[in-house]
């Protein structure tokens, strides 16, 4: 694990999407635990957030809000941290009660930084769609299949019939792509998970392959497929058009304080210490 100094007084760029009393009372107590270390605390959502220049992305939430902090960060290319409010946490390493410690190792430069993998599509325009978790590629009309034609790096690999396609990557291996069967994966692996949703075919399996490796769908039907990245739309298909996905360029990086290892946070997400 690598760390990363971060230079006092710096800007700590927040992001909460959500306004329960609870959520509010943390925010506020962070704002002022951070100030007290030297930080400086502004909206990451805001328009003038470039110009603050944060040092760091901290999302105050659940991990859908830590997700939003990660696009922010990526985008901004700085670190992300979470603070867990939500019911799972698996990717919000932080329980509010050590945010004064974090904040202080933070000071120090104390915190590791863990780089994980991200993923990109390329769109029939050229343009490109980054993303932390997943590719889906989904059927437009809801009662009817699909069909998408599959190439891996430029050989034909399979034609399948389905809902729908999600290429994750082991970061996004415990959300959607799980729900639809596929395996979870340790994020500091550099891999894409190709997992069919609902295929109309008994053979038809997730599929990992190496980071380097470039997916091309290709719409085998008039009917329309909808692209989304990490949940937000994309862009519509029509029949004959493809989209490339492959790794992205640049990871997104998380800092940590070591304290959230896989096999621990795989077991509170799925209440494997109970089993």
């Amino acid at each position: 694990m690598c760390y990363e100094m971060i230079d006092v007084p710096a800007v700590i760029g927040t992001v909460v999407l959500n306004s329960r009393e609870d959520v509010r009372d943390v925010v506020e107590q962070f704002t002022a635990q951070a100030a007290s270390n030297g930080f400086q605390t502004v909206d990451a959502l805001s328009d003038d957030v470039a110009d603050a220049q944060p040092a760091v992305i901290v999302g105050i939430g659940g991990d859908g809000t830590l997700l939003r902090a990660a696009h922010l960060a990526h985008e901004h290319d700085v670190p992300v941290i979470g603070v867990n409010l939500g019911t799972v946490g698996y990717l919000t390493e932080v329980e509010p009660e050590i945010v004064g410690e974090m904040l202080r190792r933070l000071a120090a430069g104390q915190l590791g930084v863990q780089s994980r993998m991200t993923v990109a599509a390329e769109t029939p325009d050229g343009s490109m769609l980054h993303g932390i978790n997943d590719v889906v590629m989904e059927k437009v009309l809801s009662e009817r299949l699909v069909r998408i034609s599959v190439e891996v790096s430029g050989e034909f690999f399979t034609t399948f019939r389905a809902d729908g396609l999600i290429v994750a990557t082991p970061l996004g291996s415990t959300a959607y792509s799980l729900s639809a069967g596929g395996p979870v994966v340790d994020p500091d692996l550099d891999v894409l998970i190709m997992t069919p949703v609902a295929p109309h075919s008994l053979m038809s399996r997730p599929t990992v392959f190496a980071p380097d490796t470039a997916l091309r769908f290709t719409v085998a039907t008039e009917r329309q497929v909808r692209v989304n990245v990490d949940g937000r739309a994309g862009v519509v298909l029509e029949e004959g058009q493809s989209v490339v996905v492959r790794a992205g360029v640049r990871p997104v990086r998380f800092l940590t304080m070591g304290s959230h290892p896989f096999p621990q946070a795989v077991r509170h997400q799925f209440g494997l210490d109970h089993a």
